[in-house]
């Protein structure tokens, strides 16, 4: 990203925020930048191509913060409790822009917002389910997606108190004790003769709502997975794969056949599988 278009960005986060988006006019964003308003259209076309820039932007950065949390040698639950702070710490620092967002009803103002947003939610939405199955393993794989939604209930209505109700808590704390009662619905779970409410074929038909991975989205996934493996021909592999990705015309049989040299690591499944959906693979 060029640093014009990053101060451009940055300038309409904090104006949305102070001011709300509806209220903010192109002219007041150009001049926060100290540029042109020619300029500004060199980058966006519209004042709702800025509004979609900036939800990226922050998603990103809570992405990047993420990914440069240093958890290889931590275990499932200090893990997740890492990367719970820092989305909480995250969500915090941008609670007015997220309100603007409520009082406004900025979501969805296109579809281009509207399938971003559901991209937000299909990711979050991926990280508890792999750090549950991390933390509780295949015990808890049948419940495994009503204690996601149960688990992303949970947060969502602190957040609700920390952004709109400004109340005041300990994060860290607020983490851990989230986790202890996911400690508490498991072991419920695992001992239950219960039928799950939300099965694998009901997700399956839910997914069908939520945009596709896209290329980059993989890539940033090869990455991850090489900081957490320590067998060099994997990584290796995972590097040719990455390259062939980012090629302007992948070759197939080339991910294919890296693809044949990682299927014995059950930890690159998924990976694996987002691979072969991607590129229509089976």
């Amino acid at each position: 990203m060029k640093e014009k278009e990053k101060k451009i960005i940055e300038a309409g986060i904090s104006l949305f925020a102070r001011k709300g988006y509806s209220s903010t006019s192109i002219q007041e964003i150009v001049d926060a930048c100290g540029i042109s308003k020619g300029a500004f259209y060199l980058y966006f076309k519209s004042k709702e191509a800025l509004l979609l820039a900036a939800f990226k932007y922050q998603f990103q950065t809570i992405q990047s913060k993420l990914d440069a949390l240093p958890v290889k040698d931590l275990t499932p639950r200090e893990t997740f409790i890492a990367q719970l702070v820092t989305q909480l710490e995250e969500v915090q620092k941008n609670k007015e822009f997220i309100i603007m967002q409520t009082r406004e009803q900025t979501i969805p103002i296109n579809s281009e917002v509207e399938e971003f947003v559901r991209k937000i939610s299909a990711e979050i939405g991926s990280f508890y389910h792999k750090s549950l199955l991390n933390i509780y393993g295949t015990a808890i794989k049948r419940f495994i997606y009503d204690l996601n939604i149960i688990l992303q209930g949970i947060v969502h209505s602190y957040l609700k108190l920390i952004i709109f109700d400004k109340t005041t808590i300990d994060l860290h704390k607020l983490a851990g004790f989230i986790l202890n009662r996911m400690d508490d619905l498991a072991a419920g779970f695992t001992s239950s003769n219960e039928e799950p409410i939300l099965t694998a074929d009901c997700i399956e038909k839910l997914s069908k709502l939520y945009p596709e991975p896209s290329r980059e989205d993989i890539v940033r996934q090869i990455k991850l997975s090489k900081d957490k493996i320590d067998n060099e021909d994997i990584i290796i592999t995972l590097d040719v794969l990455e390259g062939e990705i980012e090629r302007e015309t992948p070759r197939s049989p080339v991910i294919q056949g890296m693809l044949g040299n990682i299927r014995d690591e059950p930890t690159l499944d998924d990976l694996t599988t987002m691979i072969e959906k991607f590129f229509k693979l089976k």
